[in-house]
């Protein structure tokens, strides 16, 4: 009987391990009105959407050959390579991990993401608030192996 329950125990601690089953982001994308004010997993791969700009007082622009400092959000990665001012930011991650801001900052070709690594899949728990560009509010993350 002992053993039974232990093995019972065992394949319970087994199901709830990994990432929680999620939704492909374009699926959410898509449908944006329908997640709004809603916890929703999504799957998906992330990159910069840092703006750099020259000095401290200078534009910040998308693309730029002499800059020295960048900053901006972690944002999803559909894998289009087109640019419009529409489809470059479709959903960024918002909010605090562990006291830090989800962002991505640093010198030009040196900018660092955190928490997330830019170009790895993770399944994101969140709540997608209805601002331009859609946010999700992150709650939990798991990286996909």
């Amino acid at each position: 009987m002992k053993q039974l329950l232990l093995a019972a125990a065992l394949f319970a601690s087994l199901i709830g391990c990994g990432p929680p089953k999620a939704l492909p982001v374009a699926e959410v994308i898509a449908d944006l009105a329908r997640y709004r004010g809603r916890a929703v997993d999504i799957r998906a791969k992330f990159k910069s959407g840092a703006r750099c700009r020259q000095g401290e007082d200078g534009e910040w622009k998308t693309y730029c050959k002499d800059c020295v400092y960048c900053r901006g959000p972690l944002v999803v990665d559909l894998g289009t390579t087109t640019s419009t001012a529409v489809e470059d930011w479709p959903l960024i991650l918002g909010g605090t991990w562990e006291m830090q801001d989800i962002r991505c900052k640093g010198p030009l070709n040196e900018v660092v993401c955190y928490p997330l690594t830019p170009g790895r899949e993770y399944v994101v728990r969140g709540v997608i608030e209805w601002v331009r560009p859609p946010k999700l509010l992150v709650e939990k993350f798991w990286e996909v192996n």
